[in-house]
């Protein structure tokens, strides 16, 4: 079913390539600017990026569509992650932040399934093991594990027999077991329809948990709460039911229904908020409710309805007990944001309306594009569109809540249709990106928060080529990331966070 919402569509490039070059020196000194440590926190202090190794081959592809390392995963104090390798070889790595403790734990040899049913993806960890799904010609695509070691990296069970892949979706922990979802073709008489999975990582405990809607469809987003996972089932009528799973029969329930004939509902947007998940619900009356719920039907509850006048909420973070989102006036082209108490007991509370320079010359509609909560404080993209495929400008913005504490860190960030700056907090203090300048091109920067405090951390391609700077997953003491290098690929980078 489409999804509508005001999203932009951030290009989330999943990179690389690549060929053993040099290693980059190691230079670790700290930067003056750095802020104070958050009260009761150690300090952190970012120090100069390095290649951890180049293993992706040279390629003639865009940055855009190089792979790379990808679904970089803290696991056990180290890293794991996917690599799918242009020239068709999957395989999972891990590393430990050196070259020689960077490598592979399986490797799928190219040819032997067609494009994506072959790619490892969905990682997924419990603490003591890892999840992913991956394909080979015995039995086509299906779900792995991994306990970090060679040995103990394995295929969990055909769930499919024979070279037929699953078609696993959604894989999600929760505590010590994986829930996910199956997608069951048609075969007449039956319609094709979705069934809810589990697994301890062992063949007898892979089990179904429940079939869904026969004909209906599973959306694709789906978000923790309660120590369960809500997910949305849109069946064959319009109507639209939220579930809730703990990966057990008697755990797995309808906690919400919007039914077609009260207007038909699109679920838009939805996140989590410390014990609680939020959503937003689109009727076709043109209105756009904001929903909060703790897993419990009792506990389901609208928290507030905008009216049809044309302006959608675009669901931001909660930060505390308050959830923010922004509306853009249509007219003056002008973006407020707000916040909305997770309790439903209060009306929006205006924080503050943002300068749009660009508002009086022609299409200049702005969005918050992708966000990181730091602390107390929310940090966001500011996109400012255009009538083309590019945006006019894009900004990195901090908020504590007030009009005061609003201000704007950072300009440009990217303004390629065809990459998007990631938005990652290290802790409570610290928040990777990446950003333009004409000296350097698109590199990574940091922020604490301050004007003073947001700087470059590397010319990773001295000059002005881009690296594009992706993946931001801090792993102990280490921000690992992946950047277009001069290797001509997609590499494996971290930056030390306490030199």
């Amino acid at each position: 079913m489409l999804m509508r919402g005001l999203a932009w569509l951030a290009m989330a490039w999943v990179g690389g390539l690549v060929a053993g070059c040099g290693e980059a020196p190691m230079d670790e000194a700290p930067h003056p600017e750095a802020g104070p440590a958050r009260s009761g926190h150690p300090a952190l202090r970012p120090g100069s990026p390095r290649r951890v190794k180049a293993f992706f081959p040279q390629t003639q592809l865009p940055p855009r569509l190089a792979p790379g390392p990808a679904e970089l995963t803290p696991f056990q104090g180290r890293l794991l992650f996917a690599a799918n390798f242009e020239i068709g070889a999957r395989a999972i790595w891990t590393s430990d932040g050196t070259s020689v403790g960077t490598y592979s734990l399986k490797t799928f040899p190219a040819g032997q399934l067609p494009g994506a049913d072959a790619r490892v993806t969905q990682l997924a960890s419990t603490g003591s093991q890892l999840f992913f799904t991956a394909g080979d010609a015995p039995a086509g695509n299906e779900l792995w594990v991994t306990d970090g070691t060679r040995e103990g990296t394995r295929r969990v069970a055909d769930l499919t027999p024979g070279p037929a892949s699953s078609n696993l979706t959604g894989l999600t922990v929760l505590g010590d077991s994986l829930v996910f979802f199956r997608q069951i073709p048609a075969a007449p008489p039956e319609v094709a329809h979705t069934e809810l999975w589990r697994s301890d990582g062992s063949t007898a405990g892979t089990q179904r948990v429940v079939p869904l809607v026969p004909g209906g469809a599973v959306e694709w987003r789906t978000v923790r709460v309660g120590g369960g996972l809500l997910f949305f089932v849109v069946d064959t009528d319009g109507s639209v039911q939220a579930w809730r799973t703990d990966g057990t029969l008697t755990g797995t329930r309808v906690v919400a229904s919007f039914p077609s004939e009260d207007g038909g509902y699109v679920p838009m947007e939805m996140g989590e908020a410390g014990d609680m998940a939020f959503f937003s619900m689109f009727d076709a009356e043109g209105t756009t409710s904001i929903w909060g719920t703790d897993g419990s039907s009792d506990g389901t509850r609208n928290l507030f309805t905008l009216p049809a006048d044309g302006r959608q909420p675009r669901l931001l973070t909660a930060v505390g007990d308050k959830l923010y989102f922004s509306l853009v006036e249509p007219v003056t082209q002008l973006l407020t944001l707000y916040t909305l108490r997770m309790d439903g007991l209060s009306t929006p509370v205006e924080v503050a309306t943002l300068p749009n320079p660009y508002a009086s010359m022609g299409e200049a509609a702005p969005l918050i594009a992708t966000t990181a909560r730091a602390g107390a404080r929310l940090f966001f993209e500011l996109y400012i569109g255009s009538s083309g495929a590019t945006p006019r400008d894009t900004q990195l913005w901090v908020t504590d809540g007030t009009g005061a504490g609003t201000k704007m860190l950072r300009r440009p960030l990217s303004v390629s249709d065809e990459y998007a700056s990631p938005l990652v907090a290290a802790d409570e203090q610290y928040v990777f990106f990446a950003s333009h300048s004409d000296e350097t091109g698109v590199e990574p920067w940091v922020t604490d928060g301050t004007t003073t405090g947001t700087r470059l951390l590397r010319d990773l391609r001295p000059g002005v080529p881009n690296t594009y700077p992706l993946h931001y997953t801090r792993v102990g003491d280490r921000m690992y990331f992946t950047a277009f290098d001069d290797t001509v690929a997609y590499q494996l980078w971290m930056v030390p966070l306490n030199p």
